[in-house]
């Protein structure tokens, strides 16, 4: 008898602590695959940002206008946007895997080209490639995300995918100025480096399960943004507000690291490349206490601390002070962070309610007219310095630029005091 149950003893306890170890195990495993999502979006945005800090290098290796150069960072929304409609809809049909390895291909790809460039064509070859990925890595990363969490909270997955962006695009600039700076091969070495912490990345998306099955082919391959009529008037006084506030950035991250180096007589790329980053630090700080605020009050604030900005940008191009630069660096961040989330949850919440069948669409469309008005300032700043020079310049960008976020912003207000006055009244 003793025998028999020192026998059965280890066989009971066995396939108990088999029973509570397989969630363990499985919880383990799911909780690796979401950090290393997180280690992969912060790389990939990480490579697509190391050439801000570079303009300068480059301007002086082949010798391009101002107007080249903005043009050099704004064919990147040339292949981010078409990406992010193409790969959106592919994901869901061929798994998170298959699209996210695609974003590293092109990602290395950016890379390889960018740092073997011998002539400017190539950067604008290198730019669009780092565009393709980001689409990518953005349509399928924030669904991988939601999928990978270990407690599916979509809370935490959503603050994840927002802080790895925003990280990435912070550490970008400063990782490339400094490579740049203190390190020799200043034009080849950060992609060097970029390639390298991007093979950890890889081998975690290889091991990311495959799909289970039950996937169909996308009826649609391309995903035509899409606003439904009840919305247009949120959706348009939303996204044109962040637009503008994407505008401001793309300037930070364009036209003035190059700015500061000639304005300020700054030569450390670090400092040049700092401007870009801080800007985006600020942003994401300020969407992380934005739920604190009411929408309309959100937005509001946010694309007046944008204007503020602007008119920051002009004070400094007549009295040329870096510790003044930050301040208004600061004041655009926070107002961008702000004006973004207030922009998407005003959007979010009305899709929600008039189009919850158009939800897809609908941020497909807000996202596109961000990114478009990311670039679209970049490129008529690059014209404006060509022709006209970097002081009156800058005069033209501030005022054009404070004089249309007052216009949103009392619109913003007037709306919502007209939708006010429009409910009805409780006896």
């Amino acid at each position: 008898m003793y025998s028999d149950s020192l026998r059965r003893r280890p066989h009971t306890s066995t396939s108990t602590a088999h029973a509570g170890t397989v969630p363990t195990v499985t919880a383990r495993t799911t909780s690796r695959h979401f950090h290393g999502l997180n280690y992969l979006l912060v790389v990939l945005l990480l490579g697509a940002n190391i050439p801000t800090a570079l303009y300068s290098l480059y301007r002086h290796e082949f010798g391009f206008t101002p107007l080249v150069q903005t043009l050099i960072f704004a064919v990147y929304v040339a292949g981010l946007l078409p990406s992010l409609l193409f790969f959106g809809p592919l994901s869901d049909a061929l798994g998170r895997r298959f699209v996210l390895l695609a974003a590293i291909s092109f990602s290395l790809l950016g890379a390889v080209v960018l740092a073997f460039a011998d002539s400017t064509i190539w950067l604008f070859f290198g730019r669009v490639a780092q565009g393709i990925a980001v689409g990518a890595c953005s349509a399928a990363g924030s669904a991988a995300l939601i999928e990978h969490e270990p407690a599916r909270n979509l809370r935490r997955a959503g603050l994840a995918a927002t802080l790895t962006t925003a990280l990435g695009a912070s550490l970008g600039p400063l990782f490339g100025g400094a490579v740049a700076q203190y390190l020799p091969h200043a034009l080849v070495l950060p992609y060097v480096l970029f390639a390298l912490a991007l093979l950890p990345a890889l081998i975690m998306v290889l091991l990311l399960p495959a799909p289970t099955g039950g996937q169909s082919r996308p009826t649609q391959l391309f995903q035509v943004p899409h606003v439904p009529a009840p919305i247009r008037q949120v959706f348009w006084l939303s996204s044109l507000g962040v637009a503008l506030a994407w505008g401001a950035v793309g300037l930070f991250q364009s036209v003035v690291p190059t700015w500061i180096i000639g304005l300020l007589g700054v030569d450390n790329l670090v400092v040049a490349g700092g401007a870009a980053a801080l800007v985006m630090i600020c942003s994401v700080t300020a969407q992380l206490v934005a739920n604190r605020l009411g929408t309309v009050l959100c937005r509001t604030l946010g694309i007046g601390a944008v204007g503020a900005g602007m008119i920051g940008l002009l004070v400094v191009d007549f009295v040329p002070s870096l510790a003044l630069l930050c301040v208004v660096t600061v004041i655009v961040g926070v107002g961008h962070g702000l004006s973004f989330a207030g922009a998407m949850r005003a959007v979010g919440a009305a899709a929600a309610e008039h189009a919850p069948d158009a939800q897809g669409g609908t941020l497909a469309a807000f996202f596109t007219v961000g990114y478009i008005g990311l670039a679209v300032p970049s490129i008529c700043a690059g014209i404006a310095i060509t022709v006209q020079g970097m002081h009156v310049a800058i005069i033209e960008l501030a005022i054009i630029g404070a004089v249309l976020c007052g216009v949103l912003a009392v619109l913003s207000v007037r709306t919502k005091s007209r939708d006010h006055a429009a409910l009805p009244t409780t006896q």
